[in-house]
């Protein structure tokens, strides 16, 4: 989730041109000395900025000039905060106050209250301590009586009660901003449209959500300072989510892409800034001992002035000489230290870098998903329509171009599992679900499946099962299936008028067994060099035997990347044109004793009856292709295009199991689904949905949505079939 924007950084530094006013005019010594510690600051060069920020307290606490000393310790607190020793920031933020107050100067106090109260709000993530410093600082503002200032705190209010969702809060002090908005203060502005656009989203109100979204992107071209581009970012990153949950596609695709192309702008920039910072560490942590120094001759000169007796002066120089020993026993150490502070500096900023990519990551996965269930959907009219001319007209078999359209469909259909595959996979979204199978049937209704793949390139399926392979074993079904299915259909389509061999049997290694699984083809073969590249994301191999073999380069990496998550391993042999060879080792698990007993006396030649079937789907071309699946073997049904028309129908009638798509209008199907079971009616509900199973079958193992299986479009009509007799 993007964070709310404001604008921190401006109005940080903009504060800080405002500090001059502390120090005196009149004092050019002081003054040169704050704007060079200020510019230092501003490039980044924290060590030559702690160099003039050291030298400016020091002359200020020898001067008695405490507005000075507040300036000092303020820009002193910025440098630190930068390095992420914020404790040590805090620390010299509240000696400015200290000095601010002893100089009876509420603008200075003002402006560090403010950054105490970004300090905890933004980088410590206390929105409560926050909200209290900024309070503190609003007094102040309103005291001192500076509209703009006025202004800046009343926005980081309204931020901080968003943030509590606080909401009419957060609304008040908002039109108080409004009114004090001059038209062409667009810094102003991004902040005050963004935190707008985000409240009127909580609201529900998403056309002024959206109006003051925009308006907030189209003032970007005003904003001339590079520092309000990692706030742009954040922006881009809100419109996108804001635009994801209106399911507007194609505008949320347009600002996930702005976000990323200004992520990476951002990223390479941040780079510079770590090795500028890092070359500047060990000069910069020499200061800040410096600092303290300076704070503690301050104290010895005190005490020299108010000490009258010949000891105190003897000991308050002994003291002077301690402060001095120790100074120089510490820079023996500088390198050690500097280097730990170096290791955690960067430890910082790869985790910062991590967890953007991670959000990037995450981001770009569910546009995936939510683009995966779009193509889905008419693919299912597509095949299913295909297979409904292929059934009533055989002679169009023989087309070219209807070969060509199944072909292009299969393949789309495999393309979109595979790329959704890959990215569940990286973001570790893939949880495993054991049960016990019957192994020899299981891997039976694969070679069957397969076998359409083997007779377009002339090749024979051959499975050996060892004899001491049990009948059950316990894994989980569909992951160990897309691993088989995907060795299998790879060695069928480099493999012409050969065989693939399927074996399965046990296999002992360091006393734990394991069930050894090996594809064998009489294939083109794999060359050498490219044994140890294969099971990369998008490596095609080039063998060079003039046939092109099209794929995405993707089932390979899926294939080993399921292995590990069995804690299994996977290894390959080839050569080229005898053949290749994979072999998978799982972890072997005893099926459920009493599971094994049951399902042996269950009969598996249980055939469908005519049923009584409610289909629940809106798409038309869907409803074509589900009613000729149905009226082709026997059975009944009746047509619902929405939740709300399926809940009226089975108060009045008795279905034997109910096919319910996901995504309607009026009434989606899970909320129609738990309003059925709401009513006591136990019928099956199979959701036939686009959407991604695994969070479907999550929730319905948590009994959270009513449904009772879930089948993934498209679909072949013996997987309705098992999943209906599983229930009936």
């Amino acid at each position: 989730m993007f964070k709310r924007v404001v604008i921190i950084f401006w109005i940080l530094f903009s504060f800080q041109l405002s500090f001059g006013q502390g120090i005196g005019y009149k004092d050019k010594y002081a003054r040169g000395l704050y704007d060079k510690a200020l510019k230092g600051l501003n490039d980044l060069k924290c060590s030559e900025s702690l160099l003039y920020s050291q030298q400016l307290l020091e002359y200020a606490l020898k001067k008695n000039k405490y507005d000075m000393a507040a300036a000092s310790y303020n820009i002193i607190g910025l440098n630190f905060e930068e390095f992420g020793d914020l404790k040590k920031s805090i620390q010299y933020y509240n000696s400015g106050v200290s000095y601010a107050r002893l100089a009876k100067n509420d603008t200075i106090a003002n402006y560090l209250y403010n950054n105490i109260g970004n300090l905890y709000y933004f980088k410590l993530k206390d929105s409560k301590k926050g909200l209290h410093y900024y309070q503190k600082s609003y007094g102040l503002s309103k005291r001192i009586d500076t509209k703009r200032d006025i202004a800046f705190a009343e926005i980081n209010l309204a931020d901080v009660y968003l943030d509590l969702k606080e909401y009419k809060k957060a609304n008040y002090y908002l039109q108080l901003v409004e009114k004090k908005m001059a038209p062409n203060d667009y810094e102003m502005g991004m902040s005050y449209y963004s935190l707008m656009g985000y409240y009127y989203e909580m609201q529900n109100d998403f056309l002024n959500a959206e109006k003051n979204y925009l308006k907030c992107i189209s003032d970007f071209k005003f904003q001339e300072f590079e520092y309000h581009k990692s706030h742009q970012l954040d922006i881009y990153g809100m419109v996108y989510n804001f635009y994801k949950k209106q399911n507007k596609i194609k505008e949320a695709l347009y600002y996930l892409e702005k976000h990323d192309q200004l992520q990476d702008e951002l990223f390479s920039k941040e780079r510079n800034i770590e090795i500028k910072m890092a070359g500047g560490d060990i000069e910069a942590l020499e200061y800040k001992y410096k600092v303290q120094q300076i704070e503690n001759e301050k104290k010895i000169q005190e005490q020299k002035i108010n000490s009258s007796t010949r000891f105190n002066k003897v000991v308050l120089i002994f003291l002077g000489f301690v402060i001095v020993f120790s100074i120089f026993i510490f820079k023996a150490f500088v390198n050690y230290k500097s280097l730990s502070k170096k290791l955690a500096d960067y430890n910082y900023q790869l985790q910062v870098a991590r967890e953007k990519s991670e959000e990037a990551t995450r981001l770009k996965t569910q546009f995936l998903s939510n683009v995966s269930h779009e193509l889905r959907t008419p693919l299912y009219g597509v095949i299913g329509m295909a297979e409904i001319l292929e059934s009533e007209h055989k002679e169009i078999k023989k087309s070219p171009y209807f070969n060509a359209l199944k072909f292009s469909s299969h393949y789309l259909l495999t393309l979109i599992n595979d790329v959704l595959n890959v990215y569940k996979i990286e973001d570790n979204d893939i949880e495993f679900n054991y049960e016990n199978i019957n192994i020899r049937e299981e891997i039976g209704h694969i070679k069957e499946s397969m076998n359409v793949i083997a007779k377009s390139n002339k090749n024979e399926i051959i499975v050996s099962i060892s004899d001491d392979i049990p009948q059950f074993i316990k894994t989980d079904l569909t992951r160990f299936s897309q691993i088989l299915i995907n060795l299998v259909s790879n060695a069928l389509k480099f493999t012409k008028k050969g065989k693939v061999t399927l074996s399965l049997s046990f296999d002992k290694k360091d006393d734990n067994t394991f069930l050894k699984l090996e594809v064998l083809d009489t294939g083109i073969g794999i060359p050498e060099e490219y044994l140890d590249k294969i099971f990369e994301k998008f490596v095609q191999v080039d063998v060079n035997l003039q046939e092109q073999y099209k794929g995405t380069g993707l089932g390979l990496s899926i294939v080993k990347r399921l292995v590990e998550l069995f804690k299994g391993s996977i290894s390959v042999e080839s050569k080229i044109r005898e053949g290749s060879k994979f072999t998978v080792w799982f972890p072997y698990l005893k099926a459920d004793e009493i599971v094994v007993l049951e399902q042996q006396k269950a009969n598996p030649q249980t055939k469908l009856k005519n049923l009584n079937i409610l289909v629940v789907e809106d798409n038309k071309i869907n409803q074509m292709v589900t009613q000729k699946l149905l009226e082709k073997n026997g059975h009944k049904f009746q047509m619902a295009e929405n939740g709300l028309e399926a809940l009226l129908l089975v108060e009045e009638n008795k279905f034997d199991v109910i096919l319910m798509d996901i995504n309607m209008p009026v009434m989606n199907g899970i909320e129609a689904s738990i309003k059925i079971r709401n009513l006591g009616i136990k019928t099956p509900i199979i959701a036939l949905t686009a959407s991604d199973k695994e969070n479907i079958l999550k929730e319905i193992l948590e009994k959270k949505n009513g449904l009772t299986d879930v089948l993934v479009k498209p679909f072949e009509y013996g997987d309705l079939e098992n999943v209906i007799l599983r229930y009936i």
